[in-house]
């Protein structure tokens, strides 16, 4: 699948030029990046070239011809940042189809021809009527459908029609949805067209994906690298079994995990994918997803998913949980934190949640770092499983589910972008800073897509 996607604050700008302008038709240019998933393109308008007062040759009900000079204009801008363009035009009128019209797609091709062989990037084209967006790239001098837009603030719109859904084995169940359906409103909806990823199935990512199987979620995809080989996993990982741990060969988080996925029975396909995300090939999987869900404690894991939300404009939820103790071993507190990462919020560097000197540390070979540790180089366990219950993951993934649909949400816009809950004491409260650090390479990063993809780590 092919997906477009918009920063919301420019997006306003957008819609409020195509408001002034009704009943004409008027449009923009956007600078184009891209990121390469491993089935699909993740296009990204992410800097805005709006028009001025010599920017049309041609604005009427139902024509619209950008000048020479702008397009001139336009060009140099997208060849000077090394990037791709799109196009967008709005068709005011409700009573026209939504899409491209027959004299769009002359107008488009020809333009194309002008400037897809000066273009170092994709260029695109998209529309918008009052029902909902279309778009298109060219590819081979083919115009290929974009099936998905979006817009991401603080919160994900989606900017296409809601595709008709595969008819699933769990619609021969009446009423399956319609207590989820009075709850959710549109969100049951819009819920069951993503594809959400959870990275990381464990204790904490594997009740996360079983709830997202239960609402319906369109298609889930499963991330790890690990295998269930100590018995402390059977008390955590939703779907295993002490028969697992018998197996001669350790069994994939991911196959004990999508195992159980599907004995559920309510026919959502569960994509799994074993291995690393700090590898680039698993990693393009990620970018063929809507929005990621983080249950990994690994920072250097963290530090790659935090790119997904500034470089390649893709949401994602992170979640952490740490049960604490007092001297004396009794329980202290039981604490689960989320952070909702988007490109207008801050990320897990701006929020120290993550370190560069614990990275580095992880990705030491095990002799080496144990005899740092010993040595007293490292501190902080780095490496070692932390202590973990249940009640707590639990906490956590339902935290993390209810920050999904936040997300999905319009009253996601006035929800904190962090926050921690107690599930022991009670206690809870918004983390900060509540907006970016200007300094902070998310912001530099934007946009960017594989123009400035993140560090990965080589494979064997």
């Amino acid at each position: 699948m092919n997906r477009l996607v918009f920063i919301q604050v420019d997006l306003d700008e957008l819609l409020d030029i195509v408001h002034d302008a009704e009943p004409r038709e008027t449009g923009a240019f956007f600078l184009l990046r891209e990121g390469r998933g491993a089935h699909g393109r993740r296009l990204l308008a992410a800097e805005p070239l709006f028009p001025t007062g010599d920017a049309w040759e041609a604005q009427r009900e139902d024509q619209l011809r950008p000048s020479a000079r702008w397009i001139s204009a336009a060009i140099s801008k997208a060849i000077t940042e090394h990037a791709g363009l799109l196009f967008v035009h709005s068709h005011p009128d409700p009573g026209h189809p939504v899409g491209f019209s027959p004299t769009d797609r002359s107008s488009i091709s020809s333009l194309a021809q002008t400037i897809v062989p000066m273009l170092e990037g994709p260029f695109a084209a998209a529309v918008v009527h009052p029902e909902g967006w279309a778009a298109s790239v060219v590819e081979h001098s083919e115009f290929v459908p974009i099936e998905q837009i979006v817009s991401v603030g603080r919160t994900l719109h989606l900017l296409s029609p809601l595709q008709p859904l595969p008819r699933r084995r769990s619609t021969d169940l009446p009423g399956l949805d319609d207590r989820q359906r009075g709850a959710l409103g549109t969100v049951h909806d819009l819920l069951q067209n993503l594809e959400i990823a959870v990275v990381g199935v464990g204790g904490l990512g594997s009740p996360i994906a079983e709830q997202l199987v239960r609402m319906g979620t369109g298609t889930v995809t499963i991330v790890d690298s690990d295998v269930l080989d100590t018995p402390s996993n059977v008390r955590r990982v939703i779907g295993s079994t002490p028969s697992d741990l018998r197996c001669h060969t350790p069994l994939a988080k991911v196959d004990v995990v999508g195992r159980h996925l599907d004995q559920i029975g309510l026919g959502a396909p569960v994509r799994r994918v074993t291995g690393d995300v700090r590898h680039e090939r698993i990693f393009r999987n990620l970018l063929d997803t809507d929005v990621v869900i983080c249950g990994t404690d690994n920072h250097g894991s963290r530090a790659i998913l935090n790119e997904l939300a500034s470089t390649y404009l893709l949401p994602v939820v992170d979640v952490g949980v740490q049960a604490g103790a007092k001297r004396n071993a009794d329980l202290a507190a039981l604490v689960a934190e989320i952070c909702v990462l988007t490109p207008v919020t801050p990320c897990l560097w701006c929020r120290e949640r993550i370190s560069a000197d614990v990275i580095r540390a992880e990705n030491l070979p095990n002799d080496q770092r144990e005899r740092l540790a010993r040595e007293g180089y490292l501190v902080g366990g780095v490496g070692a499983p932390a202590p973990s219950v249940m009640a707590l993951t639990a906490l956590g993934a339902g935290l993390a589910t209810c920050a999904l649909l936040a997300l999905l949400s319009s009253e996601g816009s006035v929800c904190p972008s962090g926050y921690w809950i107690d599930g022991l004491m009670g206690d809870s409260g918004e983390t900060h800073p509540a907006e970016p650090t200007p300094a902070c390479r998310c912001r530099r990063h934007l946009g960017l897509g594989d123009d400035q993809p993140p560090p990965f780590l080589p494979e064997d």
